[in-house]
């Protein structure tokens, strides 16, 4: 097995361990389900976290848990099997949306929870995260025979995102 899908192996244990409720790949590594691969340096990994007595959104628990594992953080990375992965949270409706839709795919014998295509892209769109680099991947995922262009349309009206 590859250190990816071992990486990825580790999110659905995550995932099984009750440390995260959710889980679902995210950013460039995600394109490579779906489109033509584009440069990254680290693993993307949306995430819906347990619930909470406390308002504030702590990653603490992620941490831990790997770090028991023996996977060391750096910076806001976490190195699982040499690969630097980074979890986000959902932050609003659309990443809650691009979570729940998520597909499982199989990379390697690893069942793996991939945002779909047309959820990269609005999520690429988003204000925040509006760079000329995700515009790029934006446009180059929407060439994708895997984009369902009606879908994408609808989420972009939806969410009042556009290219």
């Amino acid at each position: 097995m590859s250190r990816f899908a071992t990486a990825l192996a580790v999110l659905n244990d995550m995932k099984a361990a009750g440390v995260v409720q959710e889980y679902a790949v995210a950013g460039a590594m995600a394109i490579v389900f779906w489109s033509e691969p584009v440069p990254t340096y680290d693993l993307d990994v949306l995430v819906w976290l347990p619930p909470s007595f406390s308002s504030i959104v702590t990653l603490s628990g992620i941490y831990q848990w790997l770090a028991a594992r023996g996977y060391r953080a750096d910076a806001e990375h976490v190195i699982v099997e040499q690969l630097p992965v980074q979890f986000l949270p959902a932050h609003n409706a659309l990443a809650d949306e691009a979570l729940r839709t998520a597909a499982t795919l199989d990379y390697q014998g690893v069942a793996v929870r991939v945002v779909r295509p047309e959820h990269l892209i609005a999520l690429y769109l988003e204000a925040g995260a509006r760079t000329p680099r995700r515009r790029e991947r934006a446009a180059l995922l929407a060439e994708s025979p895997h984009v369902d262009q009606q879908r994408l349309r609808d989420l972009l009206e939806r969410h009042g995102l556009e290219f």
